[in-house]
């Protein structure tokens, strides 16, 4: 699906800028992008997608550091002592859930912190963790049906799941064996991320606009109160620098905070679509995501076996 390379794109993007670019705010936030890719499994490409974008911006760009995987809190200690701004793709979401649940892990509070932070800080009587002017990103791909099943408790308790930006998709078969991208158009898209930076460079701080203010605020004030509407605004903002930088702009403009606003109000029904689901049975668990798929509309059988894996 092309928005599975146009907003791995942006998390990439977020990552190289983070503590660069931020917005006139007190709030000052910061374009990091905690992002998952979902799909159903090899016919999708979710990793595809992931490892053709990172590999693109890593042979651009020389600081670009990405992490393949991470399995504890100290290891990613190690990985920051390398570089401030670090990306962390996991080809399985899976993976990452695993590690979190060991056993004394301090993972997943280090992550979750992570979030909105750029420091955190663990010390008990045998080991001491500190992390500073820590700027993490997360790119992660990850079945649906996996991303449905395999958050426990503790991870929503903590918030870890409204801390993600989930991107579903289905692809459709159109090469057999995809041909090279020519290095006349890798150059050009080099060329095209070096102006974007450019832009990124020459403006710290950016702007919003009285009409894309008024816009954002409507919006903002008309969200319903929901666990998944919360941090929304957060990813909003986050945004906002990210769409304005790609597109060269030097401040926030109506095009731009329209184009946010469209973005949230799909990541609300896509998060509605594929919360994870709490429910003590699997007839249960079929009955839940039977409902949720035709919340969003018709569906023939024959697409409703596949929406709900029938199989």
């Amino acid at each position: 699906p092309p928005h599975f390379f146009f907003l791995s794109y942006l998390a990439c993007l977020g990552a190289i800028i983070s503590g660069k670019n931020t917005l006139k705010s007190q709030l000052r936030p910061q374009p990091r992008l905690f992002m998952v890719i979902l799909g159903e499994s090899a016919d999708d490409r979710k990793s595809t997608a992931i490892s053709q974008t990172a590999n693109f911006f890593r042979d651009a760009l020389t600081t670009f550091k990405v992490c393949l995987g991470v399995g504890s809190a100290e290891g990613l200690q190690r990985m920051f002592a390398t570089d401030n701004n670090i990306l962390l793709v996991y080809d399985e979401l899976k993976a990452f859930v695993g590690k979190s649940k060991v056993e004394g892990s301090v993972l997943l509070p280090c992550v979750c912190t992570l979030f909105e932070s750029n420091r955190y800080e663990s010390h008990t009587k045998t080991r001491t963790l500190i992390l500073a002017d820590a700027h993490l990103s997360i790119l992660a791909a990850s079945t649906i049906e996996t991303y449905e099943r395999v958050w426990d408790r503790g991870f929503q308790d903590i918030g870890m799941t409204n801390r993600l930006f989930i991107v579903p998709g289905q692809a459709k078969r159109r090469f057999a064996i995809p041909g090279e991208i020519s290095q006349y158009e890798t150059d050009i898209m080099r060329r095209d991320l070096g102006h974007i930076l450019s832009t990124a460079n020459t403006r710290a701080e950016f702007d919003i606009t009285p009409d894309a203010r008024e816009l954002y605020e409507a919006w903002y004030l008309g969200l319903e109160q929901s666990v998944h509407t919360k941090r929304l605004d957060t990813y909003a903002m986050r945004f906002m620098i990210l769409l304005a930088i790609n597109n060269g702009k030097t401040e926030i403009d109506e095009h731009v905070m329209q184009d946010v606003v469209d973005l949230m109000d799909w990541q609300l029904t896509v998060r509605k679509l594929h919360d994870p689901i709490d429910a003590d049975s699997s007839i249960a668990k079929a009955e839940e995501k039977i409902r949720r798929t035709l919340s969003t509309g018709f569906r023939t059988e024959r697409e409703l076996k596949r929406a709900v894996n029938y199989n």
